[in-house]
């Protein structure tokens, strides 16, 4: 008998004496699960990120390689400048028609113009519609051209959307482009692009310039960008992924281009092979956004902007649409 009350009373000892352990325990556990669920948000976040600069880096070595391709292509007598012309700054003028006697903004204009050309778009593509939507783009507008542009497309009955700068003396144009139904997108203030690609802070602040001088004039609160030379561009200074982070933040949405009229580089374009870059290509695409510009000098894409225009409108399944905020984003860096 004394023996069992023995035994009990060691087992109640050892229950007391466990007790304050099973409560350290239970505490523990929940704890150590927790900072196991963490670290497994913490490596999923990582790894995620990883991906998404794997993603950049992979794209941004197709673009260098496409320019690498493009340099090449460019030797050709056909494309490229003539070799005084190279080294002569005068020789390039600007989208107003001026000649350029900066050597540095010089050859940033006609490498922005080459990429613009050639650059080829390997963005996903989204035919749920089962329409093929072309998006007809203009930009460095307006310009002396600017109302030939809208006359044609009120002919026809069709919108597009117009990437403009900031100009003196074309109040009536940015006007009409928004009272004919068109949309009023931003592109750069200044267009140079030494200042515009300086550093974050000077982009933020040419844009916003921009962005306040369209909305005095139109009362248009302009969200949709284009970069100058695009998104692919090799001119910036600093990291694209910056500007387009800050235009995320901003709300405002960039588009670039996957489908190139070619009127951008070099001399004078036949109205011919304007055509002929337009329409051998927006059939690859359920959304083609096409690159032209509404600048001096591009009167051949003027004049090809009919034939362009009336052989859309009579291929089957197709609309020509002007950029909004629900449209597929063309953007040539993309996550």
């Amino acid at each position: 008998m004394e023996l069992e009350d023995h035994n009990e009373e060691t087992e109640d000892r050892a229950v007391e004496f466990l007790a304050p352990a099973k409560k350290i325990f239970e505490i523990i556990v929940p704890i150590l699960t927790l900072m196991t669920i963490v670290n497994c948000v913490i490596i999923l976040v990582l790894v995620m990120n990883i991906g998404r600069k794997v993603n950049r880096l992979e794209q941004q070595m197709i673009i260098l390689q496409n320019n690498a391709a493009v340099s090449v292509s460019n030797m050709s007598e056909e494309s490229r400048l003539p070799e005084e012309q190279a080294d002569v700054a005068e020789d390039v003028a600007d989208i107003d028609g001026s000649w350029v006697t900066d050597q540095t903004e010089a050859a940033d204009i006609v490498e922005a113009a080459v990429l613009e050309d050639t650059h080829k778009w390997d963005g996903r593509e989204d035919s749920s519609a089962g329409i093929r939507r072309v998006y007809l783009t203009f930009d460095d507008g307006p310009s002396a051209n600017t109302d030939r542009i809208l006359d044609i497309l009120n002919q026809y009955g069709v919108k597009a959307t117009f990437f403009v700068v900031a100009k003196d003396g074309y109040t009536d144009q940015y006007r009409r482009i928004v009272e004919d139904g068109h949309t009023l997108a931003m592109h750069s203030y200044s267009h140079k692009y030494s200042e515009i690609y300086a550093s974050l802070d000077a982009y933020k602040e040419d844009l916003t310039k921009l962005h306040d001088f369209l909305y005095e004039l139109t009362g248009e609160d302009c969200n949709i960008v284009r970069f100058p030379g695009g998104s692919s561009n090799t001119i910036s200074h600093v990291d694209m992924w910056e500007l387009i982070e800050y235009l995320n933040k901003t709300d405002m949405v960039y588009y670039d281009w996957n489908v190139s009229s070619g009127d951008a580089s070099g001399g004078r374009k036949s109205i011919d092979q304007i055509k002929k870059n337009v329409l051998d290509n927006i059939d690859q695409f359920s959304n083609a956004v096409v690159l032209f510009h509404d600048a001096s000098g591009k009167d051949s894409t003027v004049d090809a902007l009919p034939a362009i225009i009336e052989e859309i409108l009579e291929s089957d399944n197709t609309v020509l649409l002007p950029i909004s905020d629900d449209t597929v984003r063309v953007q040539h860096l993309h996550e």
